[in-house]
């Protein structure tokens, strides 16, 4: 966990990391990273219904979640950053539950793979009650980094 920015007296966030290498250029995971409607092709647990005309900061992406220990949920991610090609961050949720912030940093690897590391640092009500499942949280997000690495380096990649 980490302390939440310039709040000294704010909790700190629980925060999620895995990462994962892809043996693929920057610029393909970048790709699949923002071919939106084709997140239920690969991902275990996130499909959106449409890519954003842009993917800009403040676009809106609805979509869902399923699978694991809750029933499928609708979600809307809005995008609060991108730097094409080596970051993209969403948020989805409510300080009211639990907000999520989503990132994917790539970095580019001498051998022409990319490093991704994929976080996700939890705000609201009830982000504490995450601390104690950021162990399998991790696993699971190991687990869609392998999924996105598939995705790249298959064949239709």
């Amino acid at each position: 966990m980490k302390e939440a920015p310039d709040a000294p007296d704010t909790p700190v966030a629980p925060v999620v990391t895995a990462v994962t290498r892809i043996s693929a250029s920057v610029e393909d995971v970048w790709r699949a990273l923002l071919a939106f409607d084709q997140y239920e092709q690969w991902h275990p647990v996130l499909s959106f219904d449409a890519r954003p005309e842009q993917v800009v900061v403040g676009a809106e992406i609805p979509g869902r979640v399923s699978g694991g220990d809750t029933a499928e949920q609708d979600v809307t991610m809005r995008i609060v950053e991108v730097e094409a090609p080596c970051r993209l961050a969403w948020e989805g949720g409510s300080l009211d539950t639990i907000l999520g912030r989503h990132s994917f940093v790539l970095a580019a690897q001498p051998d022409g793979a990319t490093e991704l590391t994929e976080s996700e640092e939890f705000f609201g009500a009830a982000a504490a009650e995450l601390v104690p499942t950021l162990g399998e949280l991790t696993k699971e997000y190991s687990r869609y980094g392998a999924a996105l690495g598939a995705r790249v380096e298959g064949p239709s990649g």
